[in-house]
């Protein structure tokens, strides 16, 4: 039989009964448990009229239900989706409404209880009324290492949402490679703290793969981890710099034992050899970089503990540096192969995927030849090292999450009251980056943070909408008009007094033809005494530097003009 997620499981609970597989906030299983409750799960996604292929779309937090529903989609053939419940509805559109035959299953958690939900079929299950489920499903399936079986969301180069559909062969090869590269074995306990959208499978595939035991929390809080740590032995503990951050402000405590740990795995983001080596001084722990993706199925690179950089590349992947000219991301890069030190990483091995689902335009600028161009540049230093220099096209990473500036200025662009606007990362303490809006309000409005923020949040996902705006009057530009994006922020502009013009003649042959639009609706035509009226209205309204005597000149010509129209 080939080789698939569910297979592991009944390869461990075969040899392995009794042992302990995952603990929760609430419960623990052994691998015989674990197994017994995937096979009740899966009986209960039959009955839905799950059938081999189908999407199952999956909302649960990040608890036992998780890895166990993993292995119970797997088990009859179907897919497993992450749903997130702040997904803008376009994001919900774009990645799970769009399959004719997809289904719901949702943890009774208040989280969600009064989210709208996808139209299909949902189940709703909890925790505690599935642990002594003993059902079997019908007969199953006949499921290949090479079926379609994961499902993840990432934004491609273009910002949009995009699927990357995994099959068990690609899962089970990242898996098995992240394990030799980090010399993972089967006495190991892992502790992800990362969320359960992203690369969901990381949270507990090394455990199942290895036969060991996960352990899986909901809390945030660094003293929760340090208890979980060392409660129950873990050794391996992978998250986001700045939650290494909380946990080393902790450690003086005479309670915080680390002493189980071998190493902390820190990806999602840049961390610094400073943060590495307080991080050791603190706890006496080590913390290794590593850098993967959705389109890899995982981590491809690791680095060596306390420092900074990237000197591994998992087995089973093969990377080259390839240079990109100034003509942009679409340029041809250099061929393959071309001995160069700096560049853009490409990636190919068994865990890469070929395929953005149903858009050919990303999967042709993205997927060549079995190569993945992920948009990430890289320096080789002379040790063979790889240093992370940032993102093709300004790409912003924001506690691991990518945030495309190009997506965030058209949305902003759609407010009537932005003329321009340019949205770059900068460096946030907890998020590593956040991006930031340069806008140029419309001439004559009254734009805040507050407002944008409230008008982006119903379009864009909530680590999209910019923690930082900064109103300007001009942004940098090259010499061909387009925006020096590195400029922004790094010096005064004066403004473009003559674009600033050109914008401000233009809103008014709109607003002049707008309000001819409606004197026309107005039954009688003019009313001398009612535009009288106006003159005084619009003097009533003036804040600028013109005088009110200039005012009322200007606009009883206007109206007189447009009176004899």
């Amino acid at each position: 039989m080939d080789a698939v997620v569910h297979g592991l499981l009944d390869e461990a609970a075969e040899k392995s009964p009794d042992a302990l597989a995952l603990v929760d906030d609430c419960y623990e299983l052994t691998y015989a448990d674990w197994r017994r409750i995937s096979l009740h799960l899966a009986k209960g996604l039959q009955s839905m009229g799950v059938r081999k292929g189908d999407i199952v779309g999956a909302y649960v937090g990040k608890n036992f239900l998780l890895p166990v529903l993993f292995t119970a989609v797997s088990r009859i053939g179907a897919q497993f989706m992450a749903l997130v419940p702040g997904w803008p509805e376009q994001t919900r559109e774009r990645t799970f409404d769009r399959w004719q035959r997809k289904f719901v299953v949702m943890e009774e958690d208040e989280r969600w209880s009064d989210m709208e939900l996808p139209d299909c079929d949902c189940w709703r299950i909890r925790g505690e009324s599935v642990l002594e489920g003993a059902e079997v499903p019908y007969s199953l399936p006949e499921v290949s290492s090479d079926d379609a079986f994961y499902l993840n969301v990432t934004s491609a180069s273009t910002g949009l949402p995009k699927v990357a559909s995994t099959t068990h062969a690609r899962l089970l090869a990242n898996t098995a490679g992240v394990c030799e590269a980090l010399d993972l074995g089967r006495d190991d306990v892992h502790l992800s703290l990362f969320g359960v959208i992203g690369h969901p499978h990381e949270i507990f595939m090394r455990g199942l793969f290895l036969g060991g035991k996960t352990v899986l929390t909901e809390s945030p809080y660094p003293r929760t981890i340090i208890q979980k740590v060392s409660a129950y032995g873990v050794t391996t503990l992978m998250g986001l710099p700045p939650q290494f951050e909380g946990i080393a402000r902790l450690c003086s405590r005479a309670d915080a034992d680390l002493g189980s740990l071998r190493f902390g795995e820190a990806g999602g983001m840049h961390f610094s050899d400073d943060f590495s080596k307080r991080f050791r001084e603190r706890t006496g722990v080590g913390i290794v970089p590593v850098w993967g993706s959705t389109e890899t199925s995982g981590v491809v690179l690791a680095g060596e503990p306390s420092r900074s950089g990237f000197t591994r590349v998992v087995p089973g992947y093969e990377i080259e540096l390839r240079s990109v000219g100034e003509g942009g991301p679409d340029e041809e890069p250099t061929q393959p192969g071309a001995a160069i030190d700096q560049g853009e990483l490409w990636v190919r091995g068994r865990g890469v995927v070929e395929s953005y689902h149903g858009d050919r335009v990303e999967t042709q600028q993205s997927f060549r030849d079995g190569w993945y161009r992920t948009g990430d540049l890289f320096r080789r230093e002379g040790d063979g090292r790889l240093v992370f220099l940032g993102r093709r096209g300004g790409l912003i990473k924001s506690a691991g999450l990518k945030v495309y500036p190009l997506e965030v200025e058209l949305a902003l662009l759609k407010h009537p009251d932005v003329a321009d606007v340019c949205v770059v990362g900068t460096v946030h303490p907890s998020r590593g980056e956040v991006p930031a809006a340069y806008t140029i309000p419309r001439p004559g409005s009254t734009l805040s943070a507050a407002q944008l923020r409230q008008f982006l949040r119903p379009i864009l996902a909530e680590h999209k909408v910019p923690r930082i705006f900064h109103m300007v009057a001009a942004l940098p530009r090259t010499p061909n008009g387009k925006i020096d994006r590195k400029a922004v922020g790094n010096a005064d502009i004066l403004p473009d007094y003559r674009g600033e013009i050109l914008r401000t003649d233009v809103e008014l042959v709109r607003l002049l033809n707008h309000r001819v639009s409606l004197l026309e609706a107005i039954e009688g035509g003019f009313d001398p005494a009612w535009v009288q009226n106006q003159v005084e209205n619009a003097v009533g309204h003036n804040p600028g530097p013109m005088p009110d005597s200039l005012v009322q000149e200007i606009f009883r010509y206007l109206t007189g003009t447009l009176e004899k129209r």
